[in-house]
């Protein structure tokens, strides 16, 4: 990319309209911008970037604090760039966002960032992005890169000599394109992390559930145990440990199971000895009783038979009930029968019914579509498009974009003429300027020149005597002898005055060479401008003015015309439009039409059948229904029902009174039993009822002590069985844990220390991380090539290497700079050199950033580098060696430009950019050759 044009208006501290023609530089060679502190030198590369990429060079000004606080209120904010690739020229026109006054009307509105590319081929690219993008693709270059390799911004290609290695992976993660092996870093680590988690969570879970185990008090051995196996960081002892407590655990437990089913025994045999006691205690008081009882039972005998006679004369009726309960049943499946047609004629009419309303919508729906395609086809019918309208009116656009197209040539050519005259006027000026000072200077030498001739012969005067020959002219009479002067110039300041003549001189003719150039050109356009005149208008112009007004004039009527085209041509395209629409809807009609039509006659059919259907179910159900009692299945269940819970009850009554007449037998047959026997005991016992009852007490005081002793070991059980339970299910929960463990610290190692080993934060190891690791191979590289210019620049003495080794174990290594003085053979940190050797060193730098990341672009060729200051920090010697590192770099096909305040720098290059500032705080820009 070579600038060949740059135009600037309200932007920076350039409140007007500036054009700064970089085609006069040359290109090839170094050209110097210069002039005062703040005048808007660096504006000139900010304007540059913000036209390829939207955003000034350097990062402490943004796009949108780039309008001019000095212009008007009706200038325009812009920035038009002209720049060459090669052979092809492009011109790319950008403005920022910025406030400005509205056109009409009062107030002040925003104007929307935008720009305007025109390619070689006349192809105009719109849209700040849209630019943006293509400039990237032009170039083959982002911004970042752009301003690492081609505009070295101010303050900024200095950081890379003196950042830390994160800084500097921050800026080749950017160039180099190393995010793909960061993005892999950190999905290691977080990788690594997770497993980590994972790990932790489980030796967590597994402390948990250990803290869960639970040892009794009274195993005092098996607790210290389980106390010292916490203690090891190995699981396997605590599980160890844990399943000793729960052998001791169970073994008690059998023990206790032993112990209570002794004392349940011992309390069983206890209590029926205590019940036979009692029965035989209860004997000797129930006699009496039962005898009692068997006159009630004696009594109540007579009555439960008649009551059973009774139940049994009213179940002989339950054989006809039972019969009629069975031919009804068998009518039970007519009805469902009946009930399941009367359904189907239900949903049959509700088809029926459906189908109808169906009908009546679908047969609405197609006449409103019938008159709904009427008028669409009256609407096409009477439509007024005409395509011979669409043709005249194409050409008449075409010719109007023609006219108009000669119109923009034409004033592009006017603002040509005008350059022209006020190039011819300017240089005019400067010719006479010089003539004056040529004319001064020239006046100046034959008066000096005079002088000293003069001077001459007065001394050669004073040399004379009567009698001897005149050394000029060969007299022996001296009648007048000239007199010497009193200030004779010296010979040196007389040759001096000559060289500075001729030089003046030289420079008159160039610059009147530059004049007749330049009237030449003004005459040359002003042909052109009449030419392209007579061309466009068949009355003789006068003049420029009345060219330009005659133009503005037409464009006016033009554009007025354009509009009134415009509107005709949208109003046939409204009218296309409508008619592409209303033919669409005709057909899409017409088959909706058709086929509510098949559906219309499908649905009648089906009303037809549902009618023939449905007669057919009300003509079965009537005949079924003729044939059958009741008048539903549920009425005939019911009926049914009662039936059957009348003979149901009936049945029960006969029973209940069978068995209440057995029982109380039952009953009258067992008091005389036991009357019987009780007599018989009684006989044989005798007196013995007080031993009895001593008996009984002994028994149910054996029987109370086994009973404790069960509750005792009951509660120990108790006690013990939640904690043997708590503890198989933690052992078990351990052993799962620690399964999983041992997995997640298998997956931990393998991904720790790739984490660590990518990440560089391996013990005793350097810290250099993956992505820093692929740096270095582009790093060294660059170091390579920027050698090559610091051992120029610093007669050999410095060579700047890649640093081995970190200041600590604890920080990032890798991408930090030492540098090597061949003088004393020693290595040491970059930090320790000069201003003067640390702008030759990061000038070196950022030339091999350049060189590399140009060679990484595919070989693209930047044929123009911008360096902006520094160069107030070399001596005569340094600065001598910097300019030449560049001129080297200018070689071939390149252009280099530099912004400095540095005299002797300024002096020494004879191409300038200068720019100046007044006391309004405006600049202005003049490119300067020689």
């Amino acid at each position: 990319m070579r600038p060949e044009n740059l135009i600037l208006s309200a932007f920076g501290p350039y409140a007007g309209r500036q054009e700064i023609p970089f085609c006069k530089l040359g290109s090839k060679g170094i050209y110097v911008i210069t002039g005062d502190t703040g005048a808007g030198k660096t504006t000139l590369f900010d304007a540059i970037t913000f036209a390829l990429y939207g955003e000034p060079s350097g990062n402490y000004r943004k796009s949108d604090m780039l309008q001019s606080k000095y212009a008007g209120e009706g200038e325009e904010t812009y920035v038009d760039f002209t720049f060459s690739v090669g052979k092809e020229v492009y011109r790319v026109r950008r403005n920022p966002e910025y406030v400005r006054k509205k056109k009409r009307g009062e107030g002040f509105i925003t104007q929307k960032a935008d720009a305007i590319l025109t390619l070689p081929d006349g192809t105009v690219v719109t849209g700040a992005r849209a630019v943006t993008e293509k400039c990237e693709e032009i170039l083959g270059l982002r911004r970042e890169q752009f301003t690492q390799i081609a505009m070295l911004a101010q303050g900024e290609f200095q950081k890379l000599l003196m950042s830390s290695t994160e800084e500097k992976s921050r800026i080749f993660r950017m160039l180099f394109h190393t995010k793909p092996y960061q993005i892999f870093q950190e999905k290691i680590r977080e990788k690594a992390s997770a497993v980590k988690k994972e790990y932790e969570l489980l030796d967590r879970d597994i402390r948990h559930y250990a803290e869960e185990i639970c040892c009794p008090e009274e195993m005092t051995e098996e607790k210290k145990r389980w106390e010292e196996a916490l203690l090891s960081p190995h699981a396997e002892e605590w599980i160890s440990a844990a399943e000793e407590i729960e052998e001791k655990i169970e073994g008690k437990m059998k023990k206790l199971d032993e112990t209570i089913r002794q004392a349940e025994g011992r309390a069983e045999h206890s209590g029926q000895q205590v019940q036979k006691t009692e029965q035989e205690l209860l004997a000797k008081k129930g006699e009496k009783k039962e005898e009692e009882k068997l006159l009630n039972l004696l009594s109540q005998e007579e009555e439960k038979k008649k009551v059973q006679d009774k139940a049994e004369e009213e179940a002989k009726g339950t054989e006809d009930l039972k019969e009629r309960i069975v031919r009804e049943k068998e009518q039970l499946e007519k009805y469902k029968e009946a009930a399941k047609t009367e359904k189907q004629l239900e949903e049959k009419r509700r088809e029926e019914s459906k189908t109808v309303m169906l009908l009546e919508k679908k047969q609405g729906e197609y006449k409103i579509r019938k008159q709904t395609l009427e008028k669409v086809r009256k609407e096409l019918s009477e439509f007024p498009v005409s395509e011979e309208r669409w043709k005249s009116l194409a050409e008449e656009s075409q010719r109007l974009e023609e006219r108009y197209g000669k119109l923009i040539a034409f004033r592009e050519v006017c603002g040509q003429y005008q350059d022209a005259v006020r190039r011819l006027k300017q240089e005019q000026e400067r010719y006479l300027h010089i003539r004056e000072e040529s004319q001064a200077v020239q006046e100046s030498c034959l008066a000096m020149e005079r002088a000293f001739l003069d001077g001459q012969a007065g001394i050669l005067a004073e040399q004379l005597s009567e009698g001897e020959p005149c050394p000029v002219c060969g007299a022996k009479v001296h009648p007048k002898k000239a007199k010497r002067p009193l200030h004779i110039p010296d010979e040196k300041k007389l040759k001096e005055e000559k060289e500075k003549l001729s030089k003046i001189q030289k420079k008159e003719a160039e610059q009147s060479r530059l004049a007749g150039e330049a009237k030449g050109q003004q005459e040359t356009t002003g042909r052109n401008l009449k030419e392209q005149a007579n061309m466009l208008w068949t009355q003789e112009i006068k003049g420029l003015q009345e060219a330009y007004t005659m133009m503005k004039t037409e464009g006016i009527r033009l554009e007025e015309k354009r509009k009134k085209l415009k509107s005709e041509e949208e109003q046939l395209i409204s009218f296309r439009e409508r008619k592409k629409e209303l033919e669409t809807q005709k057909k899409r009609l017409e088959e909706t039409a058709e086929k509510d039509q098949e559906e219309i006659l499908f649905l009648e059919k089906r009303i037809a059948q549902c009618t023939a259907d449905r007669k057919s179910m009300e003509e079965k159900l009537e005949a079924d229904r003729k044939k059958l009692l009741y008048s539903s299945y549920e009425e005939a269940r019911q009926v049914i029902a009662g039936m059957e819970e009348r003979k149901e009850q009936m049945e029960i009554r006969l029973e209940t009174a069978r068995a209440d007449f057995r029982t109380l037998e039952n009953e009258i047959a067992a008091c005389r039993s036991a009357i019987r026997v009780w007599k018989e005991q009684q006989e044989e016992k005798g007196g013995q009822e007080s031993s009895l009852i001593r008996r009984k007490e002994e028994m149910e005081l054996e029987r109370k002590k086994a009973l404790e002793e069960k509750a005792v070991c009951l509660k120990e059980k108790d006690h013990l069985l939640p904690i043997l339970r708590t503890n198989k299910r933690a052992v078990q929960e351990i052993r799962r844990l620690c399964q999983k463990q041992k997995k997640a610290e298998e997956s931990y190692r393998i991904a720790g220390s790739l984490s660590d080993t990518v990440n560089g934060t391996l013990a005793g190891k350097e810290k250099i991380m993956l992505e820093t690791y692929v740096q270095t191979a582009y790093f060294d590289r660059i170091l390579l090539r920027a050698n090559r210019r610091l051992l120029v620049m610093t007669d050999g003495q410095y060579e700047m290497t890649r640093k081995r080794t970190a200041a600590d174990r604890r920080s990032q290594s890798g991408l930090e700079i030492n540098v090597i003085d061949h003088y004393n053979g020693t290595e040491r940190s970059i930090h320790s050199l000069s201003g003067g050797e640390s702008f030759q060193a990061s000038l070196s730098l950022a030339l091999g950033l350049s060189d590399e990341i140009q060679a990484m672009s595919g070989g693209i060729r930047l044929e123009a580098m911008f360096v902006d200051e520094g160069f107030g920090t070399l001596d005569d010697e340094a600065l001598e060696k910097a300019v030449k590192a560049l001129v080297s770099i200018s070689r071939g096909d390149k252009l280099v430009g530099i912004i400095s305040h540095v005299a002797a720098l300024k002096n020494r290059v004879e191409k300038k950019i200068v720019v100046t500032k007044d006391k309004t705080g405006t600049s202005k820009a003049e490119v300067v050759i020689g």
